[in-house]
């Protein structure tokens, strides 16, 4: 995409030290590619790390999105804010709206974080950090652009949501799936004309991204990419599943252990040192040192694993983008697995649009039974979906790409 003398801001999720985030947010700077960024944060240090790495070539003002009282009632106790009620919540609001007068565009980053988990006590407060950009730039009516979100589910949180986007002008809301997100939006009061389908921000990765220097080195020339965050005290208690799932997946197929986290501490690297104690045949990658995972070296692994198993959404989406057979392991939000099935069949719906395929071999609801699946079934799962990377495919992402590049191109015009 040509360079553009336009000012965009972004705000969204980014700051958070997790793969499908910061990787969104680098690749839609590197597409859109214009050299003037503003980015609205609740974590400027983690953007500072992202920004030297990548974004030598920018010019991006990192600027920190500051509440009066983080602690406030009104975050609270299920109580639904308006729009004029968070904006009074902002302690440096003059420093953003002088801000956001300077740019043409406001761009709402892709993600999950418009529905009832980020609402939650534990999250309201950078959900908060992440909407009053979109309201200042609303009231200072900006073109307002979402990218690959995905929306829902509500719960008593809707009235929430309904106040916030249906005070919106001038917006259109990217929709990364055709599955429940528009079903959810409609029923906040989000009108069809508004809903742009799109695909996820990761699916189709920047040549200039996947050209940067690899940091991490794999021993292992033949290897399934395992990748979890689930509790730890869990994994412990169920060690036998993941020594027998190791073992034999050595001894059937030869195939070793490449452990990914995509975040870190109790994210996937406290996962990864202590199953790299107990199993053989295992390797994982540290991102403890350079504090996350670069996304070429995320690529580069996934690209040449067997298989990917995971319990995170990107892992799949990146595995989709490079035709690695992968099965993902929903996990529960909210109480049930809606979250993320909208999400991971969402995705499968877009990359294999037209080909008859079988969400078992893609789609698991239980990790240890996942484990036992993939030991059983490793040559079929892996012929079942090799089968699926065939012309159609090949014309979904040309299809999907050119989709992404009109729309980026409506963002900056």
């Amino acid at each position: 995409m040509n360079t553009i003398s336009k000012t965009i801001a972004i705000t969204g999720p980014f700051a958070d030290v997790n793969f499908g985030d910061y990787a969104m947010l680098i690749n839609n700077i590197y597409d859109i590619d214009i050299k003037d960024v503003t980015l609205f944060s609740y974590d400027n240090d983690f953007l500072r790390t992202i920004k030297k790495d990548y974004l030598n070539d920018y010019n991006v003002d990192i600027v920190e999105v500051k509440l009066t009282d983080e602690n406030s009632n009104c975050m609270k106790n299920n109580y639904t804010l308006t729009p004029i009620e968070i904006q009074s919540l902002i302690s440096n609001y003059n420093e953003l709206v002088a801000k956001i007068k300077k740019i043409d565009v406001l761009i709402v980053n892709g993600g999950g974080y418009f529905n009832g988990l980020w609402s939650m006590p534990h999250r309201i407060v950078r959900l908060i950090k992440i909407i009053a950009p979109i309201l200042i730039a609303n009231q200072l009516n900006k073109k307002i652009m979402f990218t690959g979100n995905s929306y829902g589910p509500f719960a008593k949180d809707s009235d929430f949501f309904a106040s916030l986007f249906n005070a919106l002008t001038n917006v259109t809301f990217g929709c990364r799936d055709n599955l429940y997100s528009p079903m959810w939006a409609r029923q906040i009061g989000v009108k069809d004309i508004d809903i742009k389908n799109i695909p996820d921000d990761l699916f189709i990765i920047n040549n200039r991204i996947l050209k940067q220097q690899i940091t991490t080195t794999v021993k292992s020339n033949n290897y399934i990419v395992m990748e979890t965050y689930l509790p730890l005290d869990f994994i412990k208690e169920n060690i036998n599943y993941f020594k027998e799932f190791s073992n034999k997946m050595y001894k059937r197929y030869g195939l070793e252990i490449v452990f990914l986290p995509l975040n870190i501490e109790h994210g996937g690297m406290q996962q990864a040192v202590y199953l790299n104690e107990i199993l053989e045949n295992f390797e994982y990658v540290d991102i403890s040192k350079k504090g996350y995972l670069p996304i070429q070296d995320a690529v580069d692994i996934i690209r040449n694993a067997k298989l990917v198993v995971s319990s995170r959404y990107h892992a799949l989406v990146v595995a989709l983008g490079t035709e690695t057979p992968t099965i993902s392991v929903l996990k529960d939000v909210m109480g049930d697995k809606r979250y993320y099935y909208n999400k991971n069949s969402g995705m499968l719906r877009h990359a294999l649009n037209g080909i008859n395929f079988d969400e078992k071999y893609y789609l698991r609801i239980d990790y240890l039974e996942t484990l036992d699946f993939i030991t059983n079934n490793f040559l079929e799962i892996v012929e079942e979906q090799k089968k699926n990377y065939n012309s159609q495919y090949i014309l979904n992402k040309e299809f999907l790409k050119s989709i992404r590049e009109d729309y980026l191109y409506e963002i900056i015009n």
